[in-house]
């Protein structure tokens, strides 16, 4: 274990000093929770729920037109709080305009049996306002959830926020 931390932060430290790092950001905003279940023909039913996310991000530029970005993110939803951590690879088209992808693992917090954990591929876009302030719109749509519940709930996401970055 003590060994695992060691190379976690060796590498993280050769990552930061190694490529240019844009900075910490904190972001908030909407999002919009799809929720599909799907039993068979039993009981088949879709909801939407509207709510707002809260969290923040570091962002590592790899290279001139490439960014990777990390973040944790809080959902809070009527009945459905969720904790996301996506993970985006972020290509600059121009200095302004980026677009994302990149996996987002999701973990419902609400007291379920089963099928807490959950995968996204998400994608989405961004625009740089200035040099620390920017907008994103991403989509993420699920993969596979764990457990019995992975079997007949689907969740995707919209998020759309602002954020700062501190440089």
């Amino acid at each position: 274990m003590k060994k695992s931390f060691i190379l976690i932060v060796f590498f993280i430290s050769i990552v930061s000093t190694t490529y240019g790092q844009e900075g910490f950001a904190v972001k908030a905003g909407f999002n919009n929770v799809s929720i599909s279940v799907d039993t068979g023909g039993f009981f088949d039913a879709s909801d939407s729920e509207l709510g707002f996310f809260v969290g923040g991000g570091y962002n590592f530029e790899v290279c001139e037109s490439f960014d990777i970005e990390p973040s944790l993110l809080f959902s809070f939803v009527d009945d459905l709080t969720s904790l996301y951590l996506p993970i985006m690879g972020k290509y600059r088209i121009t200095d302004q305009f980026n677009v994302q992808a990149g996996p987002q693992i999701n973990y419902l917090l609400e007291d379920l049996p089963d099928g807490e954990f959950g995968l996204d591929i998400a994608f989405g876009g961004g625009y740089q306002i200035d040099d620390n302030w920017f907008v994103e719109a991403r989509y993420g749509i699920q993969v596979s959830r764990g457990g019995e519940l992975g079997d007949f709930l689907d969740i995707n996401t919209l998020t759309v926020g602002a954020g700062y970055r501190f440089n």
